[in-house]
């Protein structure tokens, strides 16, 4: 009779579109490739795709639908204690605090090595030691020794080289500043956020950045008139761990080939023209198919992933929704030169590391990956990671089965807390009337029964009181959420629990306790300061290839401070406090001089969030304040011992004296300079010496 197939409309709708995307004169051996990867990467996801959904229910406290179906088989209480969330979202905070509430940047720039000089640079100090010599001897003295010219030549390499090295302290300084205010501009520490609830929630978390996109701003003209301007700003996103595709057996974002799934619209779309490597006949085509009906595919564990996200999910085609698809990895040269680009340093017989970018199997933008060693522009981590292994071990995951346990616990005692709420009854059913209610029972029933037939004058009706196990259950379930703290490493008492024991219930114990739950917090810490890490280390690539500064330019080590720098920032301050107290004395305040002061109160001011600049002045002013207060003392000695050798004048009786001039005379007539006048002179005669 032959077989009649039916399909949703959604599914023939898709079915449409694909082929006349394989009849499309746009298909090129460059897309059959990415489509061939893209269906390898989605295979390799399959598994994971289970395991994500896993940790977010865990999370939520939602039962996987094979567990729920076997609770609901035996009718007893669903309860879900929510071990996990508290501690994720302990974690979560605790991260937070120390990586985001504080003014203090999260990574630091140094110079990465010794400065060295230029050849023209060290022929100039040779010479400048040739000419001292010269001079030297012109004025008649003796011939220097070898040792005192290389001695001489030292001093001044030795001279020179710390200026460069305070210059290119100054260049790191300012370098961090910039790219500083580059993450500040990019909402770096709003992706952090993100970034940080999916390290505590999935096997890995993704920062992606910095990504250049065309962003409006506003800025106002004459008369505070409202001008709107489109600027390039360098911006961070978080990526979502469902929407990241990468090759099978990927060690890392740099290893293989890697997929992004993006949500498209006709307006995202429509601004792509113009830029570099797209194709504008490409990005037509796609509006022309696309851009009225939309374009979604249904990937694995979609629909629950937006019900647990609590978005509405609908099998009808968002008709404004065009399902993209971002594409990093190594494609061959030739398939570079079909697909349209035109670039004389390409070549036939060479892969290059592209980005590359398709709807519906219509690639429309290709460029080469601007990385000068063609890395992607993501990082990621995890909570307990796995080597040479994309994704890690989730924070659930490892408190998965004390959940179970806990669940376990929880639901007996509630099934037996009901259960043992009031009285069982056992009634023999053929000793009661026709009609006789057995299903309820009340205060003040009767119940009608006939006689024992037997002869035995056994009730017909019998009550008995179930056993109540809540205490056992209870210390079940006290366990394993106690095991909990253990395998977490987030004990109770972290995010406020009063139950604590022991040391703990005094303050320095507590405080030795928290030291030492610190400990496992700072691995997880550490784990993030990588995408900190990466995302820095591209900021400074970007500005030593595209700035136009070229006082920010230098050779730095990145280091971000977020678990080394930030978790005992309490302790630091206090450490500091106590220092100051200290050197509160007389010897210690001659040996760090008033700018090593200056700087101790600059120290603490800073990590008390006041302003700096206001309080304690900078080197510059200390150090002309110095220079001002010695030149006045030794002008006023120096007068004094003047005024003590000139004979004095006796003024006739009657007569007042003269009041004091400003320009003392010596015993022969001469003229003698103030004090302060000499001093200035000399350190002008030794400045430029």
């Amino acid at each position: 009779m032959g077989l009649l197939v039916v399909k949703p409309p959604v599914e023939v709708d898709i079915e449409e579109k694909t082929k006349l995307i394989e009849d499309s004169a746009l298909e090129t051996r460059l897309a059959g490739h990415v489509k061939g990867c893209l269906e390898k990467a989605k295979r390799a996801k399959t598994e994971l795709v289970e395991r994500l959904l896993k940790c977010q229910r865990q999370r939520r406290g939602e039962y996987d639908p094979d567990r729920a179906a076997e609770i609901a088989a035996t009718g007893g209480s669903d309860i879900y204690m929510m071990i996990t969330d508290v501690k994720c979202r302990a974690a979560e905070s605790w991260i937070k605090d120390i990586m985001l509430t504080q003014n203090e940047r999260v990574f630091d720039l140094t110079p990465s090595k010794e400065p060295s000089l230029p050849e023209e640079m060290q022929a100039g100090i040779v010479d400048l030691v040739r000419s001292e010599a010269e001079e030297y001897l012109m004025q008649g003295n003796e011939q220097l020794h070898p040792e005192t010219f290389r001695a001489r030549m030292e001093e001044v390499h030795e001279t020179v080289m710390q200026k460069l090295r305070d210059e290119a302290k100054d260049a790191a300084r300012r370098m961090a500043d910039k790219i500083d205010d580059q993450m500040r501009l990019g909402k770096f520490g709003h992706s952090l956020k993100d970034v940080i609830t999916d390290f505590v929630t999935f096997p890995t978390a993704i920062m992606k950045g910095p990504v250049i996109k065309r962003k409006k701003g506003l800025k106002w003209g004459p008369k505070f008139t409202p001008i709107v301007m489109t600027e390039l700003v360098r911006t961070f996103e978080r990526v979502s761990p469902f929407d990241i595709f990468p090759s099978p057996g990927s060690r890392g974002p740099d290893d293989g080939y890697l997929f992004q799934r993006h949500p498209l619209t006709r307006k995202s779309m429509d601004e792509m023209r113009g830029l570099p490597g797209v194709n504008e006949q490409a990005l037509i085509e796609i509006l022309d198919r696309f851009g009225r009906k939309g374009l979604q595919s249904f990937e694995q564990g979609d629909s629950e992933r937006r019900i647990l996200e609590n978005k509405p999910y609908n099998l009808v085609v968002d008709e404004d929704h065009m399902e993209g698809w971002e594409f990093w990895g190594s494609v061959s040269g030739t398939w570079l030169i079909e697909w349209g680009i035109k670039d004389k340093f390409i070549r036939k017989d060479r892969e290059y590391e592209v980005n590359l970018w398709m709807v519906g199997g219509i690639v429309f933008k290709t460029v080469i990956n601007p990385d000068p060693l063609g890395r992607r522009p993501y990082d990621i981590t995890s909570w307990e990671e796995i080597p040479d292994s994309f994704w890690g071990v989730a924070l659930p995951e490892i408190m998965r089965d004390t959940q179970i346990m806990c669940n376990a616990a929880a639901r007996s005692l509630a099934n037996n807390m009901g259960i043992a709420s009031g009285p069982q009854a056992e009634v023999t059913v053929d000793r009661l009337p026709d009609g006789e209610e057995i299903s309820s029972m009340y205060p003040w029933k009767i119940w009608q029964t006939t006689s024992d037939r037997t002869g035995g004058g056994q009730p017909a009706i019998r009550f008995f009181q179930p056993n109540m196990n809540a205490p056992e259950l209870l210390a079940v379930y006290q366990h394993f959420a106690k095991q909990a703290d253990e395998v977490t490493g987030i004990p109770n008492y972290v995010y406020g629990s009063s139950s604590v024991s022991g040391a703990g219930r005094t303050a320095s114990g507590l405080s030795m306790l928290m030291d030492n739950a610190s400990k496992g917090i700072k691995q997880a810490i550490s784990n993030i300061d990588r995408i900190v890490s990466g995302t820095v280390h591209r900021l400074y690539l970007h500005n030593m290839m595209y700035d136009d500064d070229p006082y920010i330019k230098g050779d730095y080590n990145i280091h971000a401070r977020g678990a080394i720098g930030l978790i005992h920032k309490e302790q630091l301050q206090i450490r500091r406090n106590e220092f100051l107290a200290a050197t509160a004395n007389p010897v210690d305040l001659q040996i760090l001089g008033t700018q090593g002061r200056a700087a101790l109160l600059r120290e603490l001011a800073r990590g008390l969030q006041m302003d700096v600049d206001k309080l304690v002045p900078n080197e510059e002013s200390i150090e002309d304040r110095e220079i001002q207060t010695k030149a006045q003392a030794m002008a006023q000695q120096m007068l004094a011992q003047l005024q003590q050798a000139q004979p004095q004048q006796m003024q006739p009786m009657g007569m007042e004296a003269p009041q004091a001039t400003a320009v003392p005379q010596m015993a022969d007539g001469g003229y003698v300079k103030p004090m302060a006048e000499q001093v200035l002179e000399s350190l002008a005669m030794t400045n430029q010496g």
